[in-house]
């Protein structure tokens, strides 16, 4: 007798051939580690920026989930995303990827960011604020509770991944251009013990018959089987009820077809989350590792193995045309010569473009990095800073990307001829000019009041700055500057006479500097 679905995925894939072949790329994706990106100019020396086209799709790792970001500072500072440049650079860097056709998405968590309870107190118009600041195409749920997926199917974990797309999908929609994508384990589509679907093909109950298998290995994660033992995780179909609750939400799944054990069937978790895209309609990513696998090694993904996954993906009776594809942990990994990330990657490329396997196993390296030169959008100003003479207050931790952006500094307006690198601060560092005077910051105008300074008494006693005021009644803000404008006390005083408790400084001079309602006065003091 003729098994039905096997006969209806054959009737599918007819259909699809000569239909639906050229509807959609297919995803070629990976992972790119922001601690691991170079710099050393504006338009040369970057990992990042160097990526060639034939990758697609890139998740930016990684973002904390709550994040402290504030809009159009473009200050990475609470972002998590370590790139050892500033926003404005990643934001340049961000569309020097775009102007080749690749998508960049935000990678929010990892194994790290999810350690503790504050991770899950998240600000979600935070997050679409970066997202739009940079360029993000979307965002991508990276969800490990406790730096694995040990726990990510209990009740608790569920609610908090489908609470994920909830909100941000309410912020950032798809019909606004915002993608929106997971990458779940690679188990999460599998029937479980905790987590199943019995409508499934892919359910439980069929472990048997779907893996020719006892339930012998179904524990021994380490076994090399025919998939039984993915059956057998506790993480095994914690995607079941995320995706029937928001799986219309979904634009892609990057399913973390790794870490998994020692099956050697690793085409079954693509077919399990087949058959859920199919009913929701995301576009799947079949997870790959340069070797070895952190977990193990008991599996190791080859040119070979990788070449006939994206085969089995390229021709699967229900997908063909939907743009499924590959995607890789994560795209620096390289053994020298002969393999790497990008050579896995090319392979799938090929395979899933309808080059042979054969061909493409063949031709693994013939790929080239694309050089940056320069013409990306960038041109904004890293904020955190006050603005003085309508220029923002220089930042030490930011870098300026754009020649021409000007700070203010030590009481004078800077511009910056070339690349300033964070801590080249103005005065010190050749790649600032001068452009003018700023007389608005603290401790930069002297006496900027109708009160005779003769009556203004200050002396110093040990660790204590006593200074006498009549003019000034009640409260009263003071302040005490370094020469340069840093402040270095602030504290108030509701009377008009009285001291400042001093912290151990060096012999120098200093400004104090004492503001009631509209009337300021300052005054230099010489600290012993």
């Amino acid at each position: 007798m003729i098994n039905k679905l096997f006969l209806l995925q054959v009737i599918l894939y007819c259909f699809n051939v000569f239909t639906l072949k050229a509807q959609t790329d297919p995803v070629i994706l990976a992972y790119y580690p922001s601690w691991q990106e170079d710099f050393a100019s504006t338009n040369t020396g970057s990992k990042l920026r160097n990526i060639p086209a034939y990758v697609n799709h890139v998740f930016l790792g990684f973002a904390k989930p709550n994040m402290t970001y504030v809009k159009d500072s473009y200050d990475l500072t609470g972002t998590g995303v370590q790139t050892p440049y500033d926003g404005c650079a990643l934001k340049e860097s961000v569309s020097a990827l775009s102007d080749k056709g690749i998508k960049v998405i935000l990678s929010v968590g990892g194994e790290t960011y999810w350690a503790t309870p504050d991770a899950y107190n998240i600000n979600y118009s935070q997050i679409k604020d970066f997202v739009d600041d940079i360029g993000f195409a979307g965002i991508d749920w990276d969800y490990e509770p406790d730096g694995s997926f040990s726990g990510i199917g209990t009740p608790t974990n569920v609610a908090h991944f489908i609470d994920f797309f909830t909100q941000s999908r309410a912020i950032m929609s798809r019909a606004d251009g915002y993608l929106m994508a997971c990458a779940p384990s690679g188990v999460g589509a599998l029937g479980g013990l905790n987590n199943d679907d019995a409508s499934s093909p892919y359910a439980y109950a069929n472990r048997n018959a779907l893996t020719g298998e006892t339930d012998t290995n179904l524990y021994a994660a380490t076994a090399a089987t025919n998939g039984i033992n993915l059956f057998g995780f506790s993480a095994t179909g914690h995607m079941i009820p995320v995706m029937a609750a928001v799986g219309d939400m979904i634009d892609l799944v990057a399913l973390q077809g790794y870490n998994v054990g020692g099956s050697l069937n690793r085409e079954i978790m693509y077919d399990s989350y087949a058959h859920y895209a199919d009913i929701h309609g995301f576009k799947i990513a079949s997870g790959v590792h340069f070797p070895d696998e952190p977990w193990g090694p008991l599996y190791e993904y080859t040119h070979a193995n990788v070449a006939s996954l994206s085969e089995h993906i390229e021709t699967y009776p229900t997908r063909v045309g939907s743009g499924d594809g590959i995607m890789i942990w994560q795209l620096l990994l390289a053994d020298g010569a002969t393999s790497s990330a990008y050579s896995y990657l090319n392979v799938a490329s090929k395979v899933l473009n309808g080059t042979s396997e054969a061909v493409a196993i063949a031709d693994a390296n013939t790929w080239a990095l694309e050089p940056y030169t320069g013409g990306a959008a960038g041109g904004c100003t890293s904020g955190g800073g006050t603005t003085y003479c309508s220029v923002s207050e220089y930042v030490i931790t930011n870098s300026y990307s754009v020649a021409g952006t000007q700070v203010y500094f030590n009481c004078k307006v800077w511009e910056n001829l070339w690349f300033a690198n964070a801590g080249e601060a103005p005065e010190s560092n050749s790649v600032w000019a001068e452009v003018s005077d700023c007389g608005e910051g603290p401790g930069c105008t002297l006496a900027t009041s109708e009160y005779e300074l003769s009556k203004f008494k200050i002396y110093q006693l040990d660790d204590k700055l006593y200074y006498t005021l009549p003019e000034f009644n009640g409260k009263s803000e003071l302040r005490l500057f370094d020469i340069k404008g840093s402040i270095i006390v602030v504290t108030s005083d509701n009377n008009s006479e009285g001291f400042m408790v001093l912290p151990k400084l060096s012999q120098g001079v200093y400004i104090l500097q004492i503001k009631q309602d509209e009337n300021v006065i300052s005054k230099k003091v010489l600290i012993n």
